[in-house]
C-alpha cells in the first residue's frame, strides 16, 4: 500500500490594512486606514490574507506545488456616535465563494457591559475568538464542532464585559443556532452560548483574543465555555438536544534569552442526546500545542 504524506512548505499570513474587528485584537494589526469625520465619528477599512504553498510526495515522487488563497477578508467598521459602532466584513474562502462574515451593531455601555447584535462570532472557546488569522499554528483547529452559519458566526445577540482590571471577561449569547430549514429545530428554540475567562498575568481586553502575542504580553489565561440548544441536533423526524462545553488555557512567557515560550491546550465535550446528525459529532476532543519563538538579534 502506498503511503502519502503532505508537507506545507509555506504559510503566509498578511494583515496589510487590517481594520474592523481585527483592530481590537492585536497591536500588530494597527495598520488600518481610518477616515476621521470628527472626534466621535470615523470609518475604518481593512483587509486580511492567508495564503499557502503546499506540496506532497508518494513513495518519493513529488507532486506539483499547489498555491492557494486560503482566506481573503475585507473589513469595514464605522462609529456613528460615541459608543455605537457598525461592522460589516466579507470573506473569500478556499473554494472562491464570497460570503458575509460579520454584520453587527455594537453598543458600548461601559467596560462591564457591551452588546453586539447581528451576525457575530460565537463566544464559546479561545480558538473561535482567535479566528484563523491569530492562531499560533497555520491550520485552524479541527477539534471544535460547534454549529455556525459561517466561520464560527451566528445571528443573534451577545452581551459581554470586563471586570477586575479587565482580567476577567464574560460572554452570554442567544443566537439562531440550528433551524428547521434543513435541520431539526421545529420548536424554534435558540442556541445559548457563554464563556468566562480569567487572566492571571496581562489582560486580554476586547471581544477577541489571540493564541500568541509574540512577546508583547505575558499571558496565563484559563477559560470555560459552551453552548446549548433544545432540538439542536439530529433531524426533523428525530431531534435531540445539543449540549457542548470546553475548557482551555494559554500560557505565554517572555524568556530571559529574548525568546517566547507558549503552551496551549483545550478540551471539548459534545453531546447530541443520543441522536445522529450529519453535521455534528458526539464525543470528546483535545487540543495541545507547544511552540517557541527564538530571538533573531
Amino acid at each position: 500500500m502506498k503511503s502519502k504524506s503532505h508537507n506545507r512548505a509555506l504559510g503566509l499570513l498578511a494583515c496589510a490594512l487590517t481594520g474592523g474587528a481585527l483592530l481590537s485584537t492585536t497591536p500588530i494589526a494597527n495598520a488600518g486606514v481610518t477616515l476621521n469625520i470628527d472626534d466621535d465619528r470615523w470609518v475604518k477599512l481593512g483587509a486580511g490574507l492567508r495564503a499557502s504553498i503546499t506540496s506532497s510526495d508518494a513513495d518519493g515522487a513529488t507532486s506539483p506545488t499547489d498555491m492557494a488563497i486560503n482566506n481573503m477578508r475585507f473589513y469595514l467598521t464605522a462609529q456613528a456616535m460615541k459608543g455605537v459602532q457598525f461592522t460589516f466584513n466579507t470573506e473569500k474562502d478556499a473554494n472562491d465563494n464570497i460570503k458575509m462574515l460579520d454584520a453587527a451593531a455594537k453598543f458600548h455601555i461601559n467596560d462591564a457591559l457591551n452588546i453586539w447584535a447581528g451576525r457575530v462570532v460565537l463566544p464559546t472557546d479561545r480558538a473561535n475568538l482567535d479566528g484563523p488569522f491569530y492562531q499560533a499554528a497555520f491550520d485552524f483547529p479541527s477539534v471544535r464542532k460547534y454549529p455556525a452559519i459561517n466561520a464560527g458566526r451566528d445571528d443573534g445577540v451577545v452581551f459581554w464585559g470586563l471586570a477586575n482590571d479587565k482580567k476577567v471577561k464574560y460572554y452570554f449569547g442567544a443566537t439562531q443556532g440550528r433551524s428547521d430549514t434543513g435541520g431539526p429545530n421545529d420548536s424554534g428554540s435558540l442556541l445559548y452560548s457563554g464563556r468566562v475567562a480569567l487572566n492571571l498575568w496581562d489582560a486580554e481586553a476586547g471581544y477577541f483574543n489571540r493564541s500568541t502575542y509574540h512577546g508583547k504580553k505575558d499571558i496565563l489565561s484559563f477559560g470555560i465555555g459552551g453552548a446549548y440548544q433544545a432540538d439542536g441536533a439530529g433531524t426533523l423526524a428525530a431531534p435531540g438536544d445539543f449540549t457542548a462545553w470546553n475548557a482551555d488555557f494559554l500560557l505565554e512567557k517572555k524568556l530571559s534569552t529574548g525568546g517566547v515560550a507558549t503552551l496551549e491546550g483545550a478540551y471539548y465535550s459534545y453531546d447530541l442526546d443520543g441522536v445522529t446528525d450529519a453535521s455534528l459529532k458526539a464525543g470528546n476532543s483535545y487540543l495541545a500545542l507547544a511552540y517557541n519563538l527564538f530571538r533573531t538579534k
